[in-house]
């Protein structure tokens, strides 16, 4: 938790990478995505969800990535292991980072056939209140969401061992900047959190108890994807959890000006053909 210079109080917590009556899928529908594994001899533990944006270049929450080790982590996509071989960390990290998207950079970038998923570009982020957000569907026309991520099922995330289940699932989503504040405000008192965010109803329809409010997605690195034009618009980043009833889920949208930087550094490091043995040289390759 931390305070803004205007008074504001934000808390941005951990998703537990669990769902609630979200639709199983399968990996032919969404050829584009991936676990991230911290094992170089075994499927567990899994740690979180990703996506193919490039050739041997996935995106997911900077959080997943923070506690790996290159060394250790592989990425499992389309039924085969990849090794890790960098990471690009956000050059200019959030608080809590809530707005933070991390690049896994992959060995096999010579495989033939990379299925990715284009990024949205339907609008820059041309402030940091997020005003270019809320005004999205005029400026670039009607969106239909949807997340999709690795996820066990609630309650089982209360349990601490490596070989929990993960299934791939889907949910239909609403997404706005008011769905977090309305709902998540009222049940933090003087936290704001006037940002993305995306949720299985409407925060009218949360308030009426609505049963489409019982169904839930949050995973790190969950992919939000709108529908129509089938392009990756954000990243689930963090969420909060209660026991009783399922609230919305915060995202990092992939348009920001250090995203594309780091996708950069992330590109630099898979296209060099210099040393891998010097301590530093992938740092020195995307220093400006």
């Amino acid at each position: 938790m931390y305070t803004e210079s205007n008074g504001a109080v934000l808390d941005f917590g951990s998703l537990d990478n669990y769902q609630v009556n979200a639709v199983p899928t399968s990996e032919s529908k969404y050829p584009w995505i991936a676990r991230v594994i911290h094992s170089r001899s075994s499927y567990v533990p899994h740690m979180c969800t990703a996506a193919c944006i490039d050739e041997a270049i996935f995106v997911t929450a900077a959080r997943c990535i923070f506690n790996l080790k290159v060394n250790y982590t592989r990425v499992l996509y389309n039924s085969k292991f990849y090794d890790t071989l960098a990471f690009v960390v956000p050059s200019v990290p959030t608080k809590q980072a809530y707005d933070d998207i991390g690049f896994i950079v992959v060995r096999g970038k010579n495989t033939k056939s990379w299925q990715v998923i284009n990024l949205f570009n339907g609008a820059n982020r041309t402030d940091g209140a997020y005003q270019w957000f809320a005004k999205l569907d005029m400026s670039y026309g009607p969106m239909k969401y949807k997340v999709v991520g690795y996820a066990m099922r609630k309650w089982i995330n209360k349990i601490r061992v490596p070989e929990r289940h993960y299934d791939l699932s889907e949910l239909d989503v609403v997404v706005n900047l008011e769905i977090c504040n309305k709902i998540l405000a009222k049940k933090k008192a003087k936290i704001l959190f006037r940002v993305p965010c995306y949720h299985s109803c409407t925060a009218e329809e949360f308030e009426k108890n609505n049963a489409k409010c019982n169904r839930y997605h949050g995973v790190e690195g969950g992919a939000l994807i709108d529908t129509i034009s089938n392009k990756l618009v954000g990243i689930a980043t963090w969420g909060i959890n209660y026991d009783k009833y399922e609230v919305p889920v915060g995202f990092s949208v992939v348009n920001s000006e250090n995203f594309f930087k780091d996708y950069r550094c992330a590109k630099l490091i898979r296209d060099d053909k210099g040393s891998l043995d010097v301590k530093g040289y992938y740092q020195s390759l995307c220093d400006d």
